[in-house]
């Protein structure tokens, strides 16, 4: 079936008669699932790593409880969970729709006005990607909660 590489087009060769046993057929079934397993994979990794930019949380509570006097470790572990939790309500309510909210075209803005409470998000995608941008912003959060802590 002799093919020129420069020019191949995977659609078309998928669309002609091709036996069941064959790897020419075997080929275009992997073309089918590239894209879902691209989306998926997309998916994974940015939860992978949502996951890990929110364990940075854990590690600079740590910090902050080796730098402070052991009287005041149980008072900053306390301000660094509550910053995650305040951080997911403000986030979750505003912040992720000042951020990446739509814009009026109409009107001169510089925040996003739509979006607020995650309202018309039901994406699993659009979710992870709430989750990601969270991490970062609540992990800044405890970030400078730990440079003033004692003071």
């Amino acid at each position: 079936m002799g093919y020129e590489t420069d020019n191949f087009n995977g659609t078309a060769f998928c669309l002609q008669t091709l036996t069941a046993e064959s790897v020419e057929a075997g080929l275009c079934a992997s073309f089918a699932y590239t894209d879902e397993t691209n989306a998926g994979l997309d998916v994974f990794y940015l939860l992978f790593a949502a996951t890990m930019v929110f364990f940075m949380q854990a590690g600079f509570a740590m910090l902050c409880a080796g730098s402070v006097r052991q009287k005041n470790v149980k008072n900053i572990m306390l301000k660094n969970l509550l910053d995650a939790c305040g951080g997911a309500l403000g986030f979750w309510s505003v912040g992720y729709a000042f951020a990446y909210g739509g814009a009026d075209p109409d009107k001169k803005g510089f925040i996003g006005n739509e979006g607020f409470f995650l309202a018309n998000m039901t994406d699993g995608g659009d979710l992870i990607g709430w989750f990601f941008q969270f991490a970062f912003a609540a992990t800044a959060a405890t970030i400078v909660a730990g440079t003033v802590a004692e003071r």
